[in-house]
């Protein structure tokens, strides 16, 4: 009895899945080795890196993110819409810059934004990534086509999306009630926004390594034999 032999094009698509979990997990870390070996003093958030030496890390992880999820395809047309919208305001978050200083003097970005204007765009885009990411975890991870039956590993896998989505939602929902509990200034002095997003960046990168079958993979099923 044969087993059949998992398509070329699946296991592309797999390590690309896991590629862009291994990216989510790495950035916080890449960024803080770049600050580290210039010498340049710790950021209060990822974001904050774009001004530094390792701006190009971030951009470039963001955008290389953003260009898998608009390509990515789902069981449905919807799940298409979702992960296409959730690389494109990963892409923006890119471009678009956080406000660095409270009285800025030049434009940022690509597009050559009023500060004010591009931080507006960033904080956005950036809030409806991790949103539409915890979504795509806990309502689209968890689907199966009719071909895939609901096996104990798929119910792990499952579980691991849940858990991923929500902790994403709730550090979300956390990071905003701190901003607003402690303002501005005070928020960008400590680097609390940098603590909660690697966290949110590791639910996410978790996530996506399980989607790409890094654990509880399914079994090859036996290939039916012909008559």
């Amino acid at each position: 009895m044969n087993t059949v032999n998992p398509k070329p094009v699946s296991i592309s698509y797999r390590r690309l899945r896991r590629l862009v979990g291994i990216l989510g997990i790495v950035l916080p870390f890449l960024c803080l080795l770049g600050l580290f070996i210039t010498q340049t003093p710790f950021q209060s958030s990822i974001s904050h890196c774009y001004y530094t030496n390792v701006r190009d890390v971030f951009v470039g992880i963001m955008i290389g993110v953003g260009m898998f999820l608009i390509t990515y395809r789902g069981y449905e047309k919807s799940d298409d819409i979702v992960t296409n919208l959730t690389g494109v305001v990963g892409i923006g978050l890119a471009l678009c810059p956080c406000l660095m200083s409270q009285n800025p003097n030049n434009n940022v970005g690509y597009f050559n934004l009023n500060p004010y204007v591009s931080n507006a765009i960033h904080l956005t885009c950036a809030s409806v990534f991790f949103l539409l990411l915890a979504y795509n975890s806990i309502f689209l991870f968890t689907k199966s086509t009719d071909r895939m039956a609901m096996t104990k590993n798929k119910k792990k896998r499952n579980a691991i999306y849940l858990a991923c989505g929500i902790a994403m939602v709730v550090l979300i929902l956390f990071l905003v009630v701190l901003r607003l509990a402690l303002g501005e200034p005070k928020f960008d002095s400590v680097p609390i926004a940098f603590c909660i997003e690697s966290l949110m960046l590791f639910a996410f990168g978790i996530s996506w390594l399980v989607k790409g079958e890094t654990i509880f993979r399914d079994k090859l099923l036996p290939e039916k034999s012909e008559t």
